[in-house]
Parts: structure tokens; sequence; C-alpha cells
């Protein structure tokens, strides 16, 4: 059950910065026990091994328990648009509002993960606001590299241009499809299109191949109690090595990490960017990667708010049956959603 904390927004760099602890007792520094209990075999250093499958096999959300049924219905198809067929999930609530969409990117280091991860999440958040959503498949990486994610995505936007003209956009997403998002967001500026009006971002991966020596990585900015170090510690140190997996593999020979389609915390058109939400655990190893976009927002003049989950690590939000934290999440992405209607 969430705390009954006061949760007032306090301006830090121009950020609307929300800070939710995970119990009344405990304001930050410590993981959530229900996170710890998972961390177990974190107790000494991890090697990841780089072998594909099992890469993509860890990248899948177990089975998540579905509140929603058939209230809201979800539908497989393709959309065919610039030359590209983009399989999705149409997810559509028993009472539509038609001027606003979500249009969403799963997570899993680009080259994993699936629709169907967020599929519960998504149910909940259309259920409640009564907006329906895409869901998008993109081509995943080694076999489709940057751009190609990207253009499916933007494939996605410009059908809801060519087909629902008066529709705004929300654009969402989780971890690397967060990054896609962001890149999608941005093509769809430079190309002129003015639908989308906000960005509702899980744990963006914002400069994927950064150095691992430098302030986006140091994991001295990550405060936690003495028992509770080592055990984080070799978690980061697991997510440097997804980092350098993960960008291997999306990346062809000619694209650099830093330009700025891939890592969004160099986008020079920072300033065109619609209001934005940034949700992130305390302890996931890409906070500080995304604060810093979200300090580069706020210093071109976006309305930026960040919300911190205390004790929270990466990839919550669809495990809407295990934390209060997912539920909250839905719940945000909600009130965004119908806020601007």
């Amino acid at each position: 059950m969430m705390p009954m904390t006061n949760l007032k927004p306090v301006k830090i760099n121009g950020v609307n910065k929300v800070t939710k602890p995970f119990n009344d007792e405990v304001s930050g520094g410590q993981l959530d026990p229900a996170v710890l209990k998972n961390m177990t075999n974190l107790d000494e250093p991890v090697h990841l091994e780089n072998n594909l499958a099992a890469l993509r096999d860890g990248s899948l959300t177990p089975p998540i328990k579905d509140p929603i049924g058939d209230r809201v219905t979800v539908e497989q198809t393709l959309l065919n648009c610039q030359n590209r067929a983009v399989p999705i999930e149409w997810l559509t609530p028993a009472i539509v509002l038609k001027h606003q969409m979500l249009v969403y990117f799963h997570g899993g280091a680009f080259y994993g993960g699936e629709p169907q991860n967020n599929t519960v999440l998504l149910k909940m958040i259309a259920d409640q606001s009564h907006c329906e959503i895409i869901n998008v498949d993109y081509g995943l990486a080694p076999e489709h590299k940057a751009p190609a994610g990207m253009l499916d995505g933007l494939a996605v936007i410009q059908y809801l241009h060519e087909t629902r003209p008066d529709t705004k956009i929300a654009i969402a997403g989780d971890s690397a499809g967060a990054n896609i998002a962001l890149a999608v967001a941005s093509l769809n500026r430079q190309l002129g299109g003015n639908q989308i009006n906000q960005q509702l971002l899980l744990y963006p991966v914002t400069a994927p191949g950064a150095d691992h020596q430098g302030p986006l990585w140091d994991v001295s900015q990550f405060p936690i109690i003495p028992s509770q170090r080592n055990r984080f510690a070799h978690y980061h140190d697991l997510f440097r090595q997804i980092d350098t997996i993960m960008t291997d593999y999306y990346l062809p020979a000619n694209v650099e990490a830093a330009s700025a389609l891939v890592s969004p915390i160099n986008q020079l058109d920072l300033a065109h960017s619609p209001a934005t939400m940034i949700m992130m655990g305390e302890f996931d190893p890409f906070r500080l990667q995304a604060w810093e976009y979200a300090e580069r927002l706020a210093n071109a003049g976006v309305e930026t708010t960040f919300v911190q989950y205390q004790g929270q690590n990466h990839a919550f939000a669809p495990l809407i049956d295990r934390f209060w934290q997912a539920r909250d999440v839905a719940d945000l992405m909600t009130e965004s959603l119908v806020s601007l209607l």
C-alpha cells in the first residue's frame, strides 16, 4: 500500500521532483524488501554471458494477473505506412475518448522484450483513461539495428497523422523503449508533426554506451545502507554489462552512440519537446542519465516532472500484481492522459 507521506513536488534545477518512499518509516537509502528478496543472486559479482537467446529469455516479464479482463479488448494487427508493416497491439477500452491516444514502446535492451510484457499495465491505463493505446512491436537488434525501430515508430505516428488527424498523441515507453519513443518524437518534430503532446517515460535509457567510468555511471551517487551496498554494487555492474552488450547489438558500425537520436540526452531540439514525465526507481542504474536528461529538458523550458520511487530498481512497472509502485505508475499515466483532453 502506498505510504501517506507528503508527496508534494520540489523544484530542483527546474525539474518538478516527486519522491515516493516505499513506506512511511523509510525515506530512502535502502532497497524495498520486495525488491531485495529478488536480488539474492547478487551477493557475488555476476558475469553476463553474451548469448542472444538467453538474453531475450531474460527480457520477458513473468505472468501477471489481469484485473481488467474484457473491459479492454486487445487486437493484434499490422499498421501499414511509409512502406513499413509494423505489428502492434491495439487496446480499446469499453468507453473511448477519441481525442487522445497513447503510443507505447516496450523495453528489453533493444534486443529483447515484447509488447506483451506491458499489456496488463496498458490495459489498466486504457480502462482508467478511456483512451486507446497502440503497443508497438518494433524491430529488434541485431536483426534490425538502428534506426529500424525508430522508423517503425515513426510509421505508426504517421499512420495516426493520416487516419486520425484530430487525435493528440502521448508517446511513452520503458527503458530502451523509452529511448525509441524519444527518437520517434524528435524525428516527428523535425518533419513538422505536432500531434505529440506529452512524453511519459519509464526508466528511460538516455545515453546508451556512455563512459562507464564517467558521471552517468557513478555508483557513489546511490547512497545505500552498508548491509545492502555490495548487492547493489553487483546489480549496478550487471547493468554496465547489459549496456555494453545492448549498444553493440543495436548500433551499426557507422552510427555513434552519442548521436542525438541514439542518446536523447544530446538532442538539440529539446526546447520543442512536449511536457515530459519520467518515472524512475531510486536504485535504477540508469537514474543518473535520466535525471541529466530531465535537467536539460527543464533548462530548455520544457515542463518536466521526475517521479522517483524510493527502494525500487529497474523494470518494475509491468508488475502490477506485485508492487503498489506499478499501480501508481498506471494512475500517473492515466492522470497525464486525461489532463490534456
